[in-house]
């Protein structure tokens, strides 16, 4: 197997923006996105978005992951949606599962389960048919559980 070639087809289904870029507009896209720097507008991508530094964003994605990144949008996720310790979200989610050690201000609407560690803050309505809570972690509104 050419693994060389392998690799390079694998770089270049990932989008990138460095730190210092900014970016306004839609951005659409087969593969992964990684956004170090400031973007405005839509992200759509088949597979996982990355932000570390952002601006406003509507994202529709496989999986958003964020790394000490500030959000505002709205959020629809096939999969997983993971806010580190040094992010905040503020707007709705729609996904698979939460997993949450920062901030998020929305509500909810999750497939699977949510997961909120010890310094999660969740300011708007939950629903999902599975939840896991670390103490310390704070939930303001309401919490529906469905059936899975």
């Amino acid at each position: 197997m050419d693994t060389k070639n392998a690799a390079a087809r694998e770089a270049s289904d990932k989008t990138y923006f460095a730190p210092g870029t900014s970016f306004e507009g839609t951005l659409t896209t087969p593969g992964d996105v990684e956004i170090a720097g400031e973007f405005t507008g839509e992200i759509v991508s088949d597979g996982k978005v990355s932000l570390r530094k952002v601006g406003d964003v509507a994202i529709s994605a496989r999986d958003l992951e964020l790394l000490a990144a500030v959000f505002k949008g709205d959020v629809t996720v096939v999969g997983d949606v993971i806010v580190d310790a040094q992010s905040s979200l503020e707007g709705n989610i729609r996904s698979g599962r939460v997993l949450c050690e920062g901030e998020i201000r929305g509500n909810l609407n999750v497939r699977e389960d949510v997961v909120l560690g010890e310094g999660a803050r969740v300011i708007g309505d939950v629903t999902t048919p599975s939840m896991d809570v670390a103490l310390g972690a704070v939930i303001r509104g309401q919490l529906r559980m469905t059936e899975t």
